[in-house]
């Protein structure tokens, strides 16, 4: 385990005075080259301790913000082509609308299994791999003509970018370690960016087909760029064994099935125990995540059904959200770069109230084109940070493992693809466009108690390894989550 002397990755996310407490009980150094590498600072440690040449670390990180790029696109895709997609099939884009849920059932399929991949096979070429079968999907998307196999390739791209984008994750982790919060976020701003790509391929386009090989081009030379780079770390995880294991309850009598079914529910307790941070985090995501994909895919809709402004303004409101969005990520790296742990909290929070403050203005005051305008846009800028800002604190509260990435991204992936079937059949059943501003509203409101509760645990995490580091002495300090709040 690594030592506690405050130094590797992940003391160096204590504050300053836990941090000062640590060095104050450092052991003397050790001639062993693991431990030497567990004393290194915490600028030149990554996850797990590999040297990268800087060269390379950036190269990669603009490999992975790619990748991570294509993936947006081709939500962003799937939802702008939708109606086209169920004209060649014959029907309407409401009797097609389930095909997203089948992309979310590819999501979180994606999502479960990546962990494990990304911890047998070397990453870049797996990433490689998914990007080129993504490619392969997108050139036969207009070949489609039957309900059945457009399940399937919605189901298909589902799964092939959900372990892209988590393996996308999981590398910037590994590769950037302490430092990788901005590059994160640097991730989060490629998907926003694809929100204005994606219409703007389409508007000089016109045409789905040109739209699906202009992205499968994409991914093509994604695919090749992530190849010809080195794989940083391979067939090396992250700090996964650092975890301490929850001892395994006993099962009471009362037969087999009984003892089973009790088990099985003890597994499952004991997961979420082990992830809690994680678990917290994929909330957060979910709902962030819901919001702005059901903003991006609906408000065209709902200004059309509201006439709240002219039809033909509703592309430009689209365009601002998604301009909005943008301009708060790359604001939010910057801030990312400077943050401390406690600022990070406060600065989530605020940005939390304004989305919510901005939804609710448009809430209540309806009929008012000036304040959809500028809901929207301060909506967009509050919503742009807060992503990174979730990977940020991830990589920060929890302790690094292929797992527990994937169990936060499971959150991102699954709320892209429920929340527009959701929004569109409430929308469809009620007749209430509003629907769409309320999921907008909540996505702010509801990740406020996923992050204030994750601190909690974040806390009570210090206070035991503080603890441990006065009762057991340094050299037995473990880096192991809080699993008793």
């Amino acid at each position: 385990m690594a030592g506690p002397d405050g130094n590797n990755q992940y003391e160096s996310y204590q504050t300053e005075r836990e941090t000062t407490f640590l060095l104050s009980r450092s052991p003397s150094p050790s001639s062993s080259s693991t431990r030497s590498r567990d004393r290194a600072p915490a600028s030149t440690v990554t996850t797990p301790e590999v040297d990268v040449p800087k060269r390379y670390k950036y190269a990669l990180g603009m490999g992975y913000m790619l990748a991570f790029g294509v993936c947006g696109m081709v939500l962003g895709a799937l939802v702008l082509t939708l109606d086209d997609l169920a004209s060649n099939c014959g029907i309407t884009a409401i009797d097609v609308r389930p095909v997203l849920i089948a992309r979310g059932v590819g999501a979180v399929l994606g999502t479960a299994v990546s962990s494990k991949l990304y911890l047998r096979v070397p990453s870049n070429k797996m990433m490689s791999v998914f990007l080129l079968l993504v490619m392969v999907v997108l050139v036969y998307m207009p070949f489609i003509t039957s309900v059945y196999p457009l399940y399937v390739a919605f189901l298909l791209l589902g799964l092939f970018t959900a372990i892209t984008d988590t393996g996308c994750q999981i590398m910037t982790r590994k590769v950037h370690g302490a430092e990788a919060g901005p590059w994160m976020g640097a991730n989060a701003l490629a998907f926003g960016l694809s929100g204005v790509i994606v219409p703007l391929i389409g508007y000089l386009a016109g045409s789905p087909f040109v739209v699906y090989v202009t992205l499968s081009v994409v991914s093509c030379v994604t695919a090749v760029f992530l190849t010809i780079l080195p794989t940083p770390v391979r067939n090396k995880g992250l700090h996964e064994g650092e975890r301490q294991s929850i001892p395994a309850q006993r099962v009471g009598g009362g037969g087999a099935s009984r003892e089973e079914s009790q088990a099985s529910a003890c597994k499952l307790t004991t997961f979420f125990l082990k992830y809690k941070i994680e678990f917290h985090i994929s909330g957060m995501l979910f709902w962030l995540f819901s919001g702005e994909v059901g903003a991006a895919g609906y408000l065209k809709r709902y200004v059309d059904e509201t006439e709240v402004i002219g039809e033909s303004h509703a592309k430009v409101l689209v365009v601002v959200l998604w301009m909005a969005i943008i301009i708060g990520r790359l604001a939010g790296i910057q801030d990312q770069r400077h943050l401390t742990l406690s600022r990070l909290y406060r600065h989530s929070t605020i940005l939390f109230l304004g989305g919510t403050t901005a939804a609710t203005a448009i809430l209540v005051f309806q009929n008012s084109a000036f304040m959809l305008w500028t809901g929207i846009a301060a909506y967009g800028l509050c919503d742009g940070p807060t992503v990174g800002y979730c990977y940020d604190l991830n990589n920060r509260m929890a302790t690094p493992s292929e797992m527990g990435t994937s169990v936060a991204m499971l959150g991102q992936n699954f709320g892209a693809s429920i929340a527009p079937y959701v929004i569109s059949w409430v929308w469809d059943y009620t007749d209430w466009p509003q629907i769409l501003i309320v999921v907008i509203l909540l996505s702010h409101l509801l990740p406020y108690p996923f992050m204030f509760n994750a601190k909690r645990v974040d806390e009570a995490n210090k206070r035991r390894r503080q603890e441990e580091a006065i009762s057991s002495g340094p050299s037995e300090t473990r880096l192991a989550p809080s699993f008793f709040l």
